[in-house]
């Protein structure tokens, strides 16, 4: 079944929260570390984001996920804005 439907909720869900996954493992992991020891791997997170955004958008144009590739698109315009300093 072609993902030709306007829109489904799930998969722009997914196409949204993903890229947030290793930002979100990096904060714990700085939270939980000793003093500046958690920094590298925090920073480490924090680039590579937008790089895993970039990487899944190109997967689901690929493979045709029209719904989930809209969630990524909205990432990586949320990591624009907040890089950016206008939200």
């Amino acid at each position: 079944m072609p993902n030709k439907d306007p829109l489904h909720i799930w998969p722009m869900a997914k196409g949204f929260v993903i890229p947030f996954i290793p930002l979100i493992f990096g904060i714990l992991y700085a939270v939980n570390a000793g003093p500046g020891a958690g920094l590298g791997v925090f920073v480490f997170a924090l680039f590579s984001t937008p790089l895993i955004a970039i990487g899944l958008l190109v997967y689901e144009v690929f493979n045709d996920q029209r719904s989930m590739m809209y969630g990524t698109i909205a990432a990586i315009l949320l990591m624009m804005l907040v890089i950016s300093g206008d939200l």
